[in-house]
């Protein structure tokens, strides 16, 4: 299992963004590229953003509403809002 590990770990984030749209493409899926800045500080319920909402690695705690959740599930709502947001702007009619 290392092996493929070490393999896995030293792709660069470009080529695998290489290898997902090449495959979207075959499947006649669309890949929405979103920027993923500030989404681990951002509250998914009401969208203020502090790096104080991140008291540790796991726990996501909103200052300013009280939203409380796992950081990875909390940022991954903001991932795909922004997705959402951009897939809407970019298929507008």
């Amino acid at each position: 299992m290392k092996p493929q590990r070490v393999t896995l770990h030293a792709w660069s984030f470009h080529q695998l963004g290489g290898f997902i749209a090449y495959k979207a493409a075959r499947r006649g899926v669309a890949v929405i590229h979103v920027d993923p800045a500030y989404s681990s500080q951002q509250c998914s319920a009401c969208g203020h953003v502090d790096k104080k909402n991140r008291p540790d690695r796991e726990t996501f705690s909103c200052t300013s509403c009280g939203f409380a959740e796992h950081a990875d599930v909390n940022a991954a709502r903001n991932i795909a809002s922004r997705g959402v947001a951009g897939w809407a702007v970019s298929h507008a009619a």
